[in-house]
């Protein structure tokens, strides 16, 4: 049946908005009359038309459809209507996929073929790939061959190397070898590096063997890379892209940390000097903000005088401010001088503070002068910015400043006077005896903030008495002063604290109410249990809250039926603190309570329950938790997985190891995490095989190094047949555990 006769002459107006309405209408029946007008429309001249009958073939997506998209592939007249076939077959994937391949196996056009190979590049299946490698031994059109290429790259799979690889050995056309240059780059295994550095020679092959190392990101070819770098009359922009590629490459913690300053070195060593002019000169010519950046990187890295004016002028620059700064940082200690004048004649705060930075990471002594004037600047992140440099470049002569620091009218600024004098003392204890005297008198002040930071620092560096300044603050007037008081009091597990602490408990004010209860669960002095059970009546609730975690830590069977209550009636984040206190009981008499909160709609209550029930015993507490490995919520699998970890039971291995190849990251990594508390050989191959998961990668690296008697043999044995990936990775973790034995 056709088409309604009055549909079919809007869809055929000379009017682009009457057609739009036409084609919203027909996109989202469901009535196949209407599929002819819709291929129709997929053709018209106004896009808005064509994105709409677009949505809706990707809301329906029947095989009727994919076949009548494929068609559309072919029509020679409608560049429109091809392109618009093509986003709709990717977007609806999967179903597309066999179609596809079936089609391409039997097409004979050279334009629909290539299309084709193109979608099963975006979409990317198995049999897809195995018809590419088949086709690309087969297909005689150099741009269909080129597209299969391209494709293959697309897929990033290392099984493509050696069909790859012989195109670029046995292949003579440059076009193809181009695109499979560029594939093998995006692939981006070293093991095709022996194949694509020789085509360097190759001229109109040198930009993308370029930037297929830049890809690749292997430090084995930094040294490749600065040659050309040297030895070419001109500078070679892309080579220096590449270099930056390879030392900024997102690779693991334990890879990372060692070839970054690798790198910067060797270029430091052979970067020629008289290339620098011409770097310069790039800079201040280019108008992209990349090519500056990468550029600024290198001087910093040069050391070479001439590029210090270069990078504190860049500095005012807001698009590369602060890659000036860390390059200033990556120049070093030679730079100070510049550095230190620039910051005594900077106008700007920006400019101030991004050079206070630099400073404070590679500053000394001499630096300390420069310091001193900021520390009254108008802007309190500035005062802020010396105030921590002074705590970072210890000096004695530096003390007096930050006492005055004590009472700036920023809080954090104020903070930051009270660890840089901690940090002093710790430095030279022979400034001790000097310091606790000036912070007595201080302690009599009659500013509030003074006497607080005074507190603080006296407890900090534990001053002599300091335990009888903490009880008599804590009666102060001042109710902030009382809560500082207490505050302090929990660092400490002193029991002359004790009565203050429970009498705390009945403070008036709140806060010292609350920091009260976070004090007391260091010492848990016995007769804080029954105030703290009372506490759990507060109005506030987040003394009760505090008060449900304090009782957890005591551990005590009279806390329990209080704490139960508080679980049927209170509200969500007294209910949380109540479940973990039940867990910390680690008796078997909660089990029956936290099973139910297992089945409540609120996930935050049932993740808490789950990670509770890690504490207690009982073989049908492991079969739920070992179940909620299977649950359809991500948050519910990881916390079992981390409970499984806590409770170091061997038997929750195998399902462990089922959980490090669930479909979310967060889980994997919870159950990297567990396998961290059970350590076992046998989870050595599931541990190996997530060394290809970059999401992880860097957590079961560390538990290899952490475990490095356990698993070290198994790795070497790895090693010598891994293929060229996990060889460096692999290499890196076993550097890092001779590393680790070395320094314990």
């Amino acid at each position: 049946m056709a088409a309604d006769p009055q549909l079919l002459e809007q869809a055929r107006s000379t009017d682009p908005d009457a057609r739009q309405k036409a084609a919203a209408l027909v996109a989202q029946s469901s009535n196949d009359r209407d599929l002819p007008l819709m291929f129709e429309l997929l053709g018209d001249k106004d896009w808005r038309v064509r994105k709409t009958i677009v949505d809706g073939f990707v809301r329906d997506g029947r095989p009727r459809i994919v076949e009548g998209l494929l068609q559309a592939l072919a029509d020679p007249e409608n560049a429109g209507k091809r392109n618009s076939a093509t986003e709709a077959l990717i977007r609806i994937g999967e179903p597309a996929i066999e179609p596809i391949v079936a089609r391409l196996r039997r097409e004979s056009d050279v334009d629909v073929r290539l299309s084709l190979v193109s979608l099963i590049g975006d979409l990317r299946s198995q049999d897809a790939f195995s018809l590419l490698i088949e086709l690309l031994d087969t297909e005689q059109d150099i741009n269909v061959s080129s597209s299969i290429v391209s494709s293959l790259g697309k897929y990033r799979d290392a099984a493509a190397l050696p069909y790859l690889v012989r195109v670029l050995r046995t292949r003579q056309d440059l076009w193809l070898k181009f695109h499979a240059i560029e594939a093998l780059g995006e692939i981006g295994d070293r093991a095709a590096l022996p194949a694509i550095l020789p085509l360097y020679a190759e001229k109109s092959l040198r930009k993308p063997v370029l930037e297929a190392i830049g890809k690749i990101a292997d430090v084995g070819t930094v040294s490749f890379l600065l040659k050309i770098i040297s030895e070419e009359e001109r500078l070679n922009l892309t080579a220096l892209r590449a270099l930056v590629r390879v030392a900024e490459a997102e690779k693991p913690r334990v890879i990372a940390l060692s070839e970054q300053s690798l790198i910067q070195r060797k270029f430091r060593d052979s970067f020629p000097a008289e290339k620098i002019a011409p770097l310069i000169d790039h800079l201040h010519s280019t108008p992209k903000r990349e090519v500056k950046n990468f550029i600024l990187k290198f001087l910093g890295w040069s050391g070479d005088q001439r590029a210090l004016q270069v990078l504190i002028a860049q500095l005012e620059q807001p698009d590369s401010a602060e890659v000036a700064a860390q390059a200033l940082i990556d120049f070093g200690r030679t730079g100070m001088p510049a550095i230190l004048d620039a910051l005594r004649n900077a106008e700007e705060d920006e400019v101030v503070a991004l050079l206070l930075r630099v400073v404070n990471v590679i500053g000394g002594p001499e630096s300390i002068s420069s310091i001193f004037s900021f520390l009254d600047h108008d802007n309190p992140t500035i005062r802020r910015l010396a105030i921590e440099t002074l705590g970072e470049i210890p000096h004695p002569g530096s003390v007096d400043y930050l006492l005055a620091k004590l009472d700036d009218n920023d809080v954090a600024c104020q903070q930051a006077a009270v660890n840089s004098l901690a940090a002093m003392v710790a430095t030279f204890p022979e400034l001790k005896v000097d310091v606790l005297l000036k912070i007595r008198r201080l302690l009599q002040s009659p500013s509030v903030p003074v006497k607080l930071n005074s507190l603080s620092v006296f407890v900090s560096i534990q001053g002599e008495g300091y335990h009888d300044e903490l009880l008599l603050a804590s009666k102060d007037s001042d109710p902030v002063i009382r809560q500082k008081a207490v505050s302090l009091m929990g660092k400490f597990g002193e029991e002359r604290f004790a009565r203050q602490l429970v009498l705390s408990l009945a403070d008036e004010a709140t806060p010292v109410r609350l920091a009260a209860i976070n004090a007391i669960v260091r010492l848990r002095p016995e007769k804080g249990l029954d105030p703290l059970i009372s506490s759990l009546e507060d109005n506030d609730i987040w003394i009760r809250t505090a008060a449900a975690q304090a009782l957890g830590e005591y551990r005590q069977p009279r806390g329990l039926a209080p704490l139960m209550h508080h679980l049927e009636h209170d509200l969500p984040p007294v209910r949380i603190a109540v479940i973990e206190a039940l867990g910390k009981s680690e008796t078997a008499d909660v089990k029956e309570v936290l099973f139910r909160c297992l089945d409540e709609s609120d996930l935050e209550i049932r993740r808490a329950a789950m990670l509770a029930l890690s504490r207690i015993p009982g073989s049908d507490v492991f079969d739920r938790l070992s179940a909620s490995l299977d649950d359809r919520d991500w948050r519910i699998r990881a916390a079992a997985a981390t409970a499984l970890g806590r409770r170091g039971d061997k038997y929750a291995l195998p399902a462990l190891h089922r959980a490090m190849e669930d479909p979310d990251t967060y889980v994997q990594q919870s159950a990297v995490l567990a396998l961290d508390h059970v350590p076992d050989r046998s989870s050595f191959p599931y541990l190996f095989k997530a060394l290809e998961n970059t999401a992880i990668l860097d957590d079961v690296s560390e538990m290899f190094v952490k475990h490095n008697q356990l698993f070290r043999d198994l790795l070497e044995d790895a090693w010598r047949t891994a293929d060229s990936r996990r060889e460096v990775v692999i290499a890196a973790i076993l550097q890092a555990m001779k590393r680790r034995e070395t320094e314990s």
